[in-house]
Protein backbone atom coordinates (compact mmCIF):
# COMPACT_ATOMS: atom_id res chain seq x y z
CA UNK A 1 0.00 0.00 0.00
CA UNK A 2 1.22 3.79 -0.97
CA UNK A 3 2.24 5.69 2.17
CA UNK A 4 0.40 8.46 0.82
CA UNK A 5 -2.36 5.90 1.29
CA UNK A 6 -2.03 4.91 4.35
CA UNK A 7 -1.54 8.60 5.36
CA UNK A 8 -5.12 9.25 4.51
CA UNK A 9 -6.45 5.94 6.55
CA UNK A 10 -4.45 7.09 9.40
CA UNK A 11 -5.69 10.39 8.92
CA UNK A 12 -9.42 9.46 8.45
CA UNK A 13 -9.45 7.14 11.41
CA UNK A 14 -8.00 9.75 13.67
CA UNK A 15 -11.22 12.11 12.51
CA UNK A 16 -13.87 9.78 13.07
CA UNK A 17 -12.15 8.49 16.36
CA UNK A 18 -11.89 11.96 17.52
CA UNK A 19 -15.45 13.19 16.16
CA UNK A 20 -17.35 9.44 18.01
CA UNK A 21 -15.03 10.44 21.21
CA UNK A 22 -16.12 13.93 21.26
CA UNK A 23 -19.92 13.07 20.37
CA UNK A 24 -19.86 10.66 23.68
CA UNK A 25 -18.36 13.30 25.94
CA UNK A 26 -21.37 15.64 24.87
CA UNK A 27 -23.72 13.28 25.56
CA UNK A 28 -22.81 12.58 28.96
CA UNK A 29 -22.33 16.27 29.92
CA UNK A 30 -25.21 17.70 27.78
CA UNK A 31 -27.57 16.86 30.78
CA UNK A 32 -25.18 18.00 33.35
CA UNK A 33 -25.10 21.35 31.49
CA UNK A 34 -29.08 21.15 31.67
CA UNK A 35 -29.35 20.66 35.23
CA UNK A 36 -26.62 22.89 36.15
CA UNK A 37 -28.17 25.76 34.03
CA UNK A 38 -31.71 24.98 36.08
CA UNK A 39 -30.27 25.31 39.13
CA UNK A 40 -28.71 28.54 38.31
CA UNK A 41 -32.06 29.64 37.10
CA UNK A 42 -34.30 28.57 39.83
CA UNK A 43 -31.33 30.29 42.60
CA UNK A 44 -31.47 33.37 40.51
CA UNK A 45 -35.88 33.40 40.96
CA UNK A 46 -35.53 32.80 44.68
CA UNK A 47 -32.86 35.94 44.98
CA UNK A 48 -35.31 38.06 42.71
CA UNK A 49 -38.60 37.27 45.12
CA UNK A 50 -37.65 34.63 47.95
CA UNK A 51 -40.92 34.98 49.59
CA UNK A 52 -41.75 32.56 46.87
CA UNK A 53 -42.48 29.27 47.52
CA UNK A 54 -42.99 27.76 43.61
CA UNK A 55 -42.55 29.90 40.22
CA UNK A 56 -44.65 28.88 36.98
CA UNK A 57 -43.32 29.83 33.76
CA UNK A 58 -45.03 31.20 31.05
CA UNK A 59 -43.93 32.08 26.88
CA UNK A 60 -44.73 35.29 25.91
CA UNK A 61 -45.07 35.78 22.53
CA UNK A 62 -45.02 39.86 21.40
CA UNK A 63 -44.17 41.94 18.07
CA UNK A 64 -42.72 38.66 16.72
CA UNK A 65 -40.31 37.86 19.70
CA UNK A 66 -40.61 35.01 22.24
CA UNK A 67 -39.71 35.31 26.13
CA UNK A 68 -40.28 33.61 29.48
CA UNK A 69 -41.41 35.21 32.55
CA UNK A 70 -42.23 33.18 35.92
CA UNK A 71 -45.60 33.88 38.19
CA UNK A 72 -44.57 33.34 41.56
CA UNK A 73 -46.87 31.99 44.09
CA UNK A 74 -46.56 31.82 48.09
CA UNK A 75 -47.13 28.97 49.74
CA UNK A 76 -50.91 29.28 49.70
CA UNK A 77 -50.71 29.66 45.96
CA UNK A 78 -51.52 33.64 46.08
CA UNK A 79 -49.48 35.11 43.27
CA UNK A 80 -46.85 37.41 44.46
CA UNK A 81 -45.48 38.65 41.54
CA UNK A 82 -43.51 37.70 38.28
CA UNK A 83 -40.03 37.44 37.24
CA UNK A 84 -38.76 38.42 33.70
CA UNK A 85 -35.69 39.08 31.44
CA UNK A 86 -34.47 42.23 29.61
CA UNK A 87 -31.10 42.79 27.24
CA UNK A 88 -30.81 46.33 27.08
CA UNK A 89 -27.91 47.48 24.94
CA UNK A 90 -25.02 48.81 26.63
CA UNK A 91 -21.38 50.13 25.82
CA UNK A 92 -19.68 46.72 25.11
CA UNK A 93 -23.31 44.95 23.90
CA UNK A 94 -26.60 43.08 25.55
CA UNK A 95 -26.73 43.61 28.96
CA UNK A 96 -29.04 40.59 30.22
CA UNK A 97 -31.20 41.71 33.18
CA UNK A 98 -33.66 39.66 35.32
CA UNK A 99 -36.51 41.42 36.80
CA UNK A 100 -38.17 40.55 40.12
CA UNK A 101 -41.75 42.55 40.55
CA UNK A 102 -43.92 42.22 43.46
CA UNK A 103 -47.91 42.30 42.81
CA UNK A 104 -47.60 45.84 44.25
CA UNK A 105 -45.89 46.70 41.05
CA UNK A 106 -42.69 47.92 43.00
CA UNK A 107 -39.80 46.06 42.32
CA UNK A 108 -37.93 43.35 44.47
CA UNK A 109 -34.19 42.94 43.08
CA UNK A 110 -32.74 42.72 39.80
CA UNK A 111 -29.82 40.29 38.87
CA UNK A 112 -27.58 41.35 35.91
CA UNK A 113 -25.71 38.43 33.89
CA UNK A 114 -21.35 38.83 34.77
CA UNK A 115 -18.67 38.63 32.30
CA UNK A 116 -18.52 34.84 33.02
CA UNK A 117 -22.65 34.82 31.31
CA UNK A 118 -21.82 37.16 28.91
CA UNK A 119 -21.75 40.69 30.03
CA UNK A 120 -19.41 42.63 27.63
CA UNK A 121 -19.17 45.89 29.52
CA UNK A 122 -15.89 47.48 30.03
CA UNK A 123 -13.83 46.29 33.36
CA UNK A 124 -13.54 49.18 36.40
CA UNK A 125 -16.30 50.96 34.28
CA UNK A 126 -19.62 49.69 32.35
CA UNK A 127 -19.46 45.85 34.42
CA UNK A 128 -19.63 48.25 37.76
CA UNK A 129 -23.43 47.74 36.97
CA UNK A 130 -22.59 44.53 38.56
CA UNK A 131 -21.97 46.13 41.96
CA UNK A 132 -24.88 45.84 45.21
CA UNK A 133 -24.38 49.51 45.25
CA UNK A 134 -25.75 50.01 42.01
CA UNK A 135 -28.62 47.16 41.79
CA UNK A 136 -29.65 47.75 45.24
CA UNK A 137 -31.69 51.32 43.88
CA UNK A 138 -34.03 49.45 41.83
CA UNK A 139 -35.54 47.62 45.11
CA UNK A 140 -38.46 49.20 46.02
CA UNK A 141 -38.61 51.63 43.26
CA UNK A 142 -41.74 51.98 40.44
CA UNK A 143 -42.43 52.91 36.69
CA UNK A 144 -41.75 56.07 36.91
CA UNK A 145 -39.39 56.39 39.28
CA UNK A 146 -36.72 54.15 36.62
CA UNK A 147 -34.95 57.08 35.54
CA UNK A 148 -31.01 58.81 36.15
CA UNK A 149 -31.38 61.22 38.97
CA UNK A 150 -29.71 63.72 36.47
CA UNK A 151 -33.73 63.42 34.43
CA UNK A 152 -35.81 63.37 37.64
CA UNK A 153 -35.29 59.52 38.30
CA UNK A 154 -33.89 57.97 41.53
CA UNK A 155 -30.88 55.89 39.59
CA UNK A 156 -27.64 57.55 40.35
CA UNK A 157 -25.63 56.76 37.28
CA UNK A 158 -21.86 55.13 37.99
CA UNK A 159 -19.19 57.86 37.29
CA UNK A 160 -17.64 57.51 34.12
CA UNK A 161 -19.96 54.96 32.98
CA UNK A 162 -23.38 56.92 32.27
CA UNK A 163 -23.92 54.57 29.01
CA UNK A 164 -24.74 51.32 31.15
CA UNK A 165 -26.05 52.64 33.90
CA UNK A 166 -28.68 54.08 31.36
CA UNK A 167 -29.08 50.73 29.31
CA UNK A 168 -29.74 49.02 32.80
CA UNK A 169 -32.56 51.77 33.74
CA UNK A 170 -34.20 51.59 30.37
CA UNK A 171 -33.87 47.99 30.48
CA UNK A 172 -35.95 47.57 33.68
CA UNK A 173 -37.95 50.68 32.94
CA UNK A 174 -39.49 49.55 29.85
CA UNK A 175 -39.62 45.78 31.01
CA UNK A 176 -41.44 46.95 33.69
CA UNK A 177 -44.01 48.58 31.70
CA UNK A 178 -44.21 45.84 29.30
CA UNK A 179 -45.20 43.17 32.25
CA UNK A 180 -47.62 44.91 34.10
CA UNK A 181 -50.10 43.78 32.14
CA UNK A 182 -49.28 40.30 33.50
CA UNK A 183 -48.52 40.98 36.96
CA UNK A 184 -52.09 40.43 38.08
CA UNK A 185 -54.23 37.57 36.75
CA UNK A 186 -57.76 39.98 36.78
CA UNK A 187 -60.11 37.15 35.63
CA UNK A 188 -60.20 33.40 34.89
CA UNK A 189 -62.98 32.99 32.59
CA UNK A 190 -63.80 29.25 31.92
CA UNK A 191 -65.55 28.85 28.40
CA UNK A 192 -67.47 25.81 26.63
CA UNK A 193 -66.12 25.03 22.48
CA UNK A 194 -67.40 23.02 20.27
CA UNK A 195 -64.84 21.15 18.83
CA UNK A 196 -64.44 18.61 16.42
CA UNK A 197 -65.36 15.59 18.15
CA UNK A 198 -67.42 17.25 20.84
CA UNK A 199 -67.76 20.06 23.37
CA UNK A 200 -64.24 20.62 25.65
CA UNK A 201 -63.05 23.26 28.20
CA UNK A 202 -61.23 26.40 27.68
CA UNK A 203 -60.20 28.39 30.83
CA UNK A 204 -58.50 31.61 29.82
CA UNK A 205 -56.69 33.97 32.38
CA UNK A 206 -56.95 37.66 31.77
CA UNK A 207 -54.75 40.13 33.38
CA UNK A 208 -55.57 43.55 34.93
CA UNK A 209 -55.36 45.38 31.32
CA UNK A 210 -58.11 42.75 29.91
CA UNK A 211 -54.81 41.00 28.06
CA UNK A 212 -54.31 36.65 27.87
CA UNK A 213 -51.97 35.68 30.46
CA UNK A 214 -52.60 32.23 30.05
CA UNK A 215 -54.51 29.41 28.55
CA UNK A 216 -55.90 26.44 29.92
CA UNK A 217 -57.38 23.03 28.01
CA UNK A 218 -58.36 20.64 30.65
CA UNK A 219 -57.15 16.79 29.41
CA UNK A 220 -60.77 15.82 31.19
CA UNK A 221 -63.11 15.88 28.62
CA UNK A 222 -61.17 16.90 25.91
CA UNK A 223 -62.37 14.22 22.96
CA UNK A 224 -60.42 15.72 20.02
CA UNK A 225 -58.28 13.55 17.65
CA UNK A 226 -54.87 12.14 19.15
CA UNK A 227 -52.28 13.80 17.21
CA UNK A 228 -54.38 16.24 15.33
CA UNK A 229 -57.08 17.93 17.52
CA UNK A 230 -54.45 17.05 20.93
CA UNK A 231 -51.63 19.56 19.27
CA UNK A 232 -54.37 22.47 20.69
CA UNK A 233 -53.50 21.26 24.00
CA UNK A 234 -49.67 21.99 23.82
CA UNK A 235 -48.19 25.28 24.70
CA UNK A 236 -46.84 25.83 21.05
CA UNK A 237 -50.23 26.99 20.41
CA UNK A 238 -51.79 28.73 23.08
CA UNK A 239 -49.04 30.79 23.73
CA UNK A 240 -49.59 32.54 20.33
CA UNK A 241 -52.59 33.36 22.48
CA UNK A 242 -50.31 35.30 25.18
CA UNK A 243 -50.84 39.01 25.20
CA UNK A 244 -53.40 39.44 23.25
CA UNK A 245 -56.68 41.11 24.14
CA UNK A 246 -58.95 42.06 20.86
CA UNK A 247 -61.01 39.37 18.76
CA UNK A 248 -59.17 40.93 15.79
CA UNK A 249 -56.04 39.52 17.01
CA UNK A 250 -57.57 35.93 18.17
CA UNK A 251 -58.64 35.51 14.44
CA UNK A 252 -55.45 36.30 13.14
CA UNK A 253 -53.89 33.20 15.07
CA UNK A 254 -52.55 30.35 12.57
CA UNK A 255 -54.57 27.58 13.18
CA UNK A 256 -52.56 23.72 14.23
CA UNK A 257 -51.96 22.17 10.47
CA UNK A 258 -54.68 19.12 10.24
CA UNK A 259 -56.91 20.30 13.31
CA UNK A 260 -58.44 23.68 11.60
CA UNK A 261 -61.92 22.82 13.36
CA UNK A 262 -60.76 22.20 16.68
CA UNK A 263 -58.39 25.42 16.60
CA UNK A 264 -61.26 27.56 15.43
CA UNK A 265 -63.31 26.33 18.35
CA UNK A 266 -60.66 27.23 20.96
CA UNK A 267 -59.95 30.70 18.92
CA UNK A 268 -63.55 31.26 19.32
CA UNK A 269 -63.96 30.61 22.88
CA UNK A 270 -61.38 32.77 24.07
CA UNK A 271 -62.86 35.71 21.74
CA UNK A 272 -65.69 35.25 23.89
CA UNK A 273 -63.72 35.23 27.18
CA UNK A 274 -62.68 38.43 25.98
CA UNK A 275 -66.13 39.90 25.30
CA UNK A 276 -68.47 37.78 27.58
Amino acid sequence: MRLEVKMVLVLMGVALGSAGLLGLVFGVTAPVIVAQKEAARQNALAMLLPEAERFEPDTLISDGDTSIIYHAYDEKKTKIGIVFTVAPRGYGGSVETMVGLRADSTISAIRIASAVEGMRETAGLGARVLEDTFRNQFKGLKHDDLYLAKEGGRIDAITAATISSNAVTIGVREGVERHLPYLVEMAEREMTAQGYVGEFKVIVHLSKGGKITRIEIPLEGFNETTAIGTQCCEPGFLARFVGLSSAAEVKAVDAVSGATVTSEAVKEAVIQALNP
